[in-house]
């Protein structure tokens, strides 16, 4: 049989055989989608997973019973969701002042939104985005000497974290 043709990398691809020998390599690095499975060759020959199988098998059980007039199983995913905005539902009926929490998540998504433009616009700037990383560094180095290196200070340092982590805790 004839080889394949030329991946999208341009590299060449392996033949396709009926023998079970080479199979067409996928475009999965690429994200593109597969080729649609040849009359001859099996599932495991064309590089099929079980889960794909699963999947196709679980499709066509539904399109079997959807042709027959019978409603389709529910999806998981369909049934997480709900029981996402069934909870939501219930934590908003509990909050009793439901105009400061609207306020703080729009001012949050608003605060959230300006940060990001900042730092879009600092990283935009030629010199500044080097520097930012070799500050970065520079004081990741200096954290790790002071409180990492050595065992005492190791030590100090967890302890003045469990410290902080308890007055979280217990407030």
């Amino acid at each position: 049989m004839a080889p394949a043709a030329p991946a999208a990398t341009g590299a060449a691809s392996p033949a396709v055989t009926k023998g079970g020998g080479k199979v067409a390599a996928r475009s999965v690095r690429l994200g593109l989608p597969a080729l649609p499975p040849l009359p001859g060759l099996s599932l495991a020959a064309q590089g099929q997973t079980r889960a794909a199988s699963s999947l196709y098998k679980r499709l066509a059980r539904d399109v079997v019973a959807m042709a027959a007039g019978e409603p389709a199983a529910p999806q998981a995913a369909n049934e997480e969701l709900t029981e996402f905005v069934d909870a939501l539902k219930k934590e908003w009926d509990r909050i009793e002042d439901k105009y400061a929490v609207t306020t703080l998540a729009v001012a949050a998504t608003l605060g959230m939104w300006s940060a990001g433009g900042v730092v879009s616009a600092i990283d935009r700037l030629p010199v500044v985005p080097g520097l930012m990383q070799a500050v970065g560094i520079g004081y990741s180095g200096w954290f790790a000497y002071r409180n990492l290196l050595f065992k005492p200070d190791r030590d100090a340092f967890f302890a003045k974290v469990r410290e902080i982590y308890e007055d979280i805790i217990s407030a």
